[in-house]
Order: structure tokens, then sequence, then C-alpha cells
């Protein structure tokens, strides 16, 4: 093993780094181990690239920065009783940060390495600063090994926002009133909802279809089969394709259970909530609960689930596709969102901040078919929570509307999307 690490840190200090185009996520990288989680391919080992790139800008030696991708076959053996070897070999192949750590550590899809926590604060005690990457939620801070308490900082790195996405497409977003360019921004939010974030496919659209597909093999087998050892997979194949197909929609457990039952195949549901978690622990879904001021009944509802990237989705529908986009932008900026179902009127998102409604957002592409539902919605939401803000997103319309002496705002989506 120890002719396997030093020739991979020699390869790494070798090389050249690759292109990049900067995303918009702040990483601070003193202290403790900092975190990037979040599905894969969505850039994490970019962020790395990045961190790397902009030390090396400042002048810091290429020898104070290691990456290790445990990913990397030739890891795969790695063990405990190695660490002192790798401690010998650091010590020997870098060189100190000028801010007092010995180096710093990039190490790519930790999870891979079996005792992760002890090497990273291992590591931590020793002096070395160390970023760690993983595409599950074993790497987040809700799941991590408590020796690593108190000594972690978490990113969460999703595709492409909509602004990042325009930056990969080299578009100035100066002056987006103009309507020609007005009418651009438009067709590139199109492209955004159909295509998705991951910034392999903005690059190269011409092959989204074959990459998306390679995208969710991938984590089907890896993140999910492999992981969570999953017996019967046909079962959770059919799932996954019943989850899919709700995408924007109300998922039930109960429901699924039925169709299986339907199916002469026996599931229970505690069975298909472990399914639903794994989804969800892969990065591959998220999804949103019922509102209630009761805990109890909130866990007992349908949720909503969404596709962590519209490019997963299925169909032309822009609906859908762009509710998706507010759901994954809501993640990508840490809210707590929920949606409202009473009776025959329904919001599509509850902002809540310190256990208080604040804010109601519904979605609508075409605003004059749905208006009923989206206003009626909105009425409910007044009534419940009194002088909460009130938001429709729209396509392109802008403006406001009273609704019983109350205002709601007319929002385009892009404008939303551009305003973090």
């Amino acid at each position: 093993m120890e002719g396997t690490l030093r020739s991979l840190i020699s390869e790494w200090f070798s090389s050249e780094i690759p292109k990049l185009v900067r995303r918009d996520i702040s990483l601070p990288i003193r202290g403790n181990a900092l975190a990037l989680i979040g599905p894969r391919r969505a850039g994490k080992t970019f962020m790395m690239y990045q961190i790397a790139s902009d030390l090396m800008q400042r002048g810091i030696a290429r020898e104070s920065i290691v990456y290790l991708n445990f990913e990397d076959l030739r890891l795969s053996n790695l063990r405990g009783e190695d660490f002192p070897t790798f401690l010998k070999i650091l010590a020997e192949m870098t060189k100190p940060l000028p801010s007092g750590e010995k180096a710093l550590l990039l190490l790519d899809e930790v999870q891979n390495l079996k005792e992760w926590g002890r090497w990273v604060r291992s590591l931590l005690d020793r002096g070395y600063a160390v970023v760690v990457s993983g595409s599950s939620s074993k790497v987040g801070v809700r799941e991590i090994p408590t020796e690593l308490r108190g000594r972690y900082l978490e990113r969460l790195v999703l595709p492409l926002s909509f602004r990042e996405f325009l930056k990969f497409r080299e578009v100035n977003i100066d002056y987006l009133e103009a309507p020609e360019k007005r009418g651009r921004i438009l067709r590139y939010l199109r492209e955004y909802l159909m295509l998705g974030g991951f910034p392999e496919v903005v690059l190269n659209p011409e092959h989204a279809k074959e990459l998306l597909k390679v995208y969710r093999e991938t984590v089907f087998y890896r993140d999910i089969i492999e992981r969570f050892r999953v017996r019967d997979i046909s079962s959770f194949r059919f799932f996954l394709e019943m989850l899919e197909g709700s995408f924007g929609n109300y998922f039930s457990l109960s429901s699924a259970q039925k169709t299986f039952k339907s199916m002469g195949i026996k599931k229970s549901k505690k069975t298909l909530a472990n399914y639903f978690k794994y989804c969800e622990d892969s990065f591959y879904i998220l999804s949103i609960r019922k509102f209630s001021f009761s805990r109890k009944a909130m866990l007992q509802q349908p949720r909503k689930v969404y596709p962590i990237d519209t490019g997963y989705m299925k169909g032309e529908s822009i609906g859908r596709r762009m509710e998706s986009s507010v759901a994954i932008e809501l993640m990508r900026r840490g809210d707590e969102a929920y949606y409202m179902k009473e009776g025959d009127s329904e919001v599509d998102f509850l902002l809540v901040r310190d256990r208080t409604v604040e804010e109601a957002i519904q979605v609508s592409y075409s605003l004059d078919e749905v208006e009923k539902r989206e206003i009626e919605g909105l009425r409910k939401a007044f009534d419940l929570f009194g002088g909460i803000k009130a938001s429709i997103l729209t396509w392109d319309l802008e403006g406001e509307r009273s609704l019983d002496g109350r205002t709601i705002r007319l929002i385009p989506l892009w404008k939303w999307l551009l305003s973090h």
C-alpha cells in the first residue's frame, strides 16, 4: 500500500487541474473538517479542484495540497493499519500551509474508506486541514461518526443553479429587462428545466440523454442496491419507477403497498419506507411533507416528491418542471418547506422560519388556466396563517394582485431563481 499511496500522490502533484467554471458556494476550510455532500456528478470533485486552484493562485505550493479519490480501485484495500504509513508519506512528500496546518487533504468519496471518521479525526488532531466529499447522506452532518462531533461543517453541492447554468453558458445577466434579452433568458430557462443542471450535461447537451441514463443507473446499482444490500432488485426497480412517475406530485406508501399487492407481491410498509429513504439518502430524490400543527399527523401524510435534478424527469410538462426547480432551489437555499392541502385548497410551498409560517409560494406555468387553484390556495393560507407573504411564480408574468386586501406578488421564475 505504501507504493500505491506514493504513486497516487505523485500523480496528483504532476497532473494539471482541469479548466474550471467557478461555483457559487462558500467554502471555509480552517479548524474543522469540511464535508461536500450531494448527488453524484453534481460537481463535488470540481469543487475540490476549485479549492486547490484558489490556493495555488494565492501562491501556495502544489505540495501543500493532496487530492485522493477513494473510488480509485487502488485504494480499495486501504485499512486502519495503513494509517501510520499514510502519515509517514504525508510528512515526507508534503509542505505545510502558510496558515499553520501541515497540509490540505482533499478526500473524495470518503465514505468508501472503512472507518473514515476515525481517519479524518486523527488527521485533524495531527494538524492537517481536511475536506471530504460523499455521494450519500452517510457523509452528512446527521450521520457523521461520533468522533467527528463538533469538528465538522458541511456544504451541500447540488447540480447547477440557474445562475450557475448561465455562467457555464457564458450568458451575461445584465439588463435582463430589455425585451430581446428577456426572451433569450426565457429560452435558456426552458433549456435549464429540460436538461437539468448536472455540469457535464450542461456542457454536452447533445449527450444529455445518455449521460443522465448512466447517472441514474449508477445511483441505482452503486448507491442503493450495493450500499443497502437490496435483495429484491426487481421490486425496488418498480418502486423507483413509481416514484419517478410521481415527480412533482404526491406519493403515498399506502398506495404503493396496494399497487404491489394487486400484482401479487407482498411488501410491508416498513420495507417501502426503507426504499424511499434509500432514494433520499442517495440524493436521487427530495421530498417535502404536508404542513400540520401536529407532528404525528405530518408524518402520516403523503409526501410530495421531486427529483434532485429536473433532467431526471420524463415528459414535457413545463409546469411540473418549474415546481421541481423551485423545490430544488429551496433545498439549495436551506429553507424549511412544506406543502399545504386543506380540502380542495392547495399551496405548493409553505416556508417556515423559527417555527412560524412566513411565506406561501404557488408555481404556475399558465396562470390564466389555473388561476382559481392558485388564488384559492393562497386565500386559505391567509385564513390559516394571517399576514404571511404570498407569491405566485410564473413563466413571465409580473406584478401584484389584491386578495381580500392582501397583496400577492407575481414573480417570473427566472427572476426568482436569480434572486439569491
